[in-house]
């Protein structure tokens, strides 16, 4: 079947290796399917002499694309003091990126969430006067265009263009679903964030924008990624969750419970119309991280069966959040995760990222590391096959997702009560 082919990819007739591309099913990489595995790991929660070792094991675990957020908090606590050394240079990481041969996705908000204090945004941005965060105010665009030129100066030459590593951009997070404007407003403040990214520098193969729980993507602009958690630990209580819609074949791809602790009431559809693009994730849970009030405990079987039901539901990238889990670095002026003393519904560990991620915030590899790699080196060797496939489910094609989410509700209600599935 043909497929339509997507405004984003880079070609270089020099390197068909890195000629990139995408259509409405799947990305390609030198003119084939690709279905690449994506880990998350946060440069700026792992002390820097170790950078190299880490990025190594995830390519031992077949990971193809690195993910990181550059939080703003860690690089400008305090307006106009900037801050690139040791665990925060990014520049040397992606150096070390460079020198791995592992692609990297930025992650650039300006804000990101990521469990770090505001979301990533520094205090004294939030608290400027008259100061209006996350919309086309000129004050907050000019903060924002100040902090994409700094990021930009870590990585230029470091872009896919100039043989570097780095070959997509994440625009904001969540946005319109935790935070944010909607509507046609929300639309035109992703596009700007985009432009203003692009006109510091960042002109990439690849922009993403988060897609679930009703998050704005605009259209052609960005390719919208999704997600989905064994667990809820940013949830309001500790009672045992219900049934999880994950673990189903299914054509939905939402799991709008994803920031539902920062979320107002809002409409839970798409923004975009999941027909005209891929379907990608950016945050399929390779483990949760806990809270004060809520600490599950992952077994790798949570994991690797998500990961079976998404592959067979259609997805065409798998992007880990976490791969790699972390350590919060520590503030000059104030500790750096989300806490309910800076407006956040759950307290997190000070310092503890460890996500309970394949590889730990140590750099242990936790079994689910092994249990992984077979699906990983499957996707290696027979990915641009799989890409080709349709995904069908008796009854036809995808109907409205107020009627899958009640079919969902009935389905593992009945699974519930007669005990015929076990994981």
């Amino acid at each position: 079947m043909k497929r339509k082919k997507l405004p984003f990819g880079y070609d270089d007739p020099s390197c068909p290796e890195r000629t990139l591309g995408a259509t409405d099913r799947y990305l390609t990489r030198n003119g084939r399917p690709w279905i690449p595995v994506m880990g998350e790991f946060h440069f700026s929660r792992f002390r820097s002499e170790f950078w190299e070792e880490e990025i190594e094991k995830m390519k031992a675990g077949e990971v193809q694309i690195l993910a990181t957020y550059v939080f703003w908090i860690h690089h400008e606590e305090k307006e106009g003091e900037w801050n690139f050394e040791g665990q925060r240079n990014l520049r040397e990481f992606l150096e070390i990126c460079r020198k791995c041969e592992m692609p990297v996705f930025l992650r650039i908000g300006p804000w990101s969430h990521g469990e770090c204090r505001n979301g990533g945004f520094p205090d004294w941005l939030i608290q400027k006067e008259g100061i209006e965060v996350r919309t086309d105010q000129p004050l907050y665009l000019s903060y924002v265009k100040r902090f994409f030129e700094k990021i930009y100066g870590q990585t230029d030459g470091f872009l896919w263009k100039q043989r570097g590593p780095v070959l997509g951009i994440q625009v904001e997070n969540e946005y319109g679903h935790c935070g944010g404007l909607t509507g046609e407003a929300g639309v035109r403040h992703m596009k700007t964030i985009k432009q203003l990214a692009k006109e510091a520098g960042f002109r990439v193969p690849y922009y993403t924008a988060t897609g679930w729980g009703g998050a704005i993507v605009p259209e052609g602009e960005m390719l919208p990624v999704l997600g989905g958690y064994c667990d809820a630990p940013w949830e309001q209580h500790i009672h045992e969750m219900p049934l999880n819609a994950n673990y189903l074949f299914s054509h939905n791809k939402d799991d709008g419970s994803i920031g539902s602790d920062l979320q107002k009431e809002r409409e839970q559809e798409f923004t975009y119309d999941t027909e005209k693009y891929p379907y990608f994730t950016a945050e399929l849970g390779g483990g949760v991280q806990v809270t004060m009030h809520r600490r599950p405990v992952v077994d790798k079987k949570d994991t690797c069966a998500m990961v079976i039901c998404k592959l067979g539901s259609g997805a065409s990238l798998l992007g880990y959040y976490m791969y790699h889990g972390g350590t919060n670095p520590k503030g000059r002026y104030s500790t750096l995760q989300e806490s309910k003393d800076t407006g956040y519904l759950n307290d997190l560990p000070v310092y503890s990222y460890d996500f309970q991620a394949p590889v730990g915030e140590y750099g242990r590899i936790h079994d689910v590391f092994y249990h992984l790699r077979p699906y990983h080196l499957m996707l290696k060797e027979f990915g641009s096959m799989m890409a080709e496939t349709e995904f069908i489910l008796p009854g036809g094609r995808q109907v409205r997702s107020a009627h899958i989410q009640s079919g969902w509700t009935d389905l593992l209600s009945a699974v519930g009560r007669k005990n015929i599935v076990s994981m």
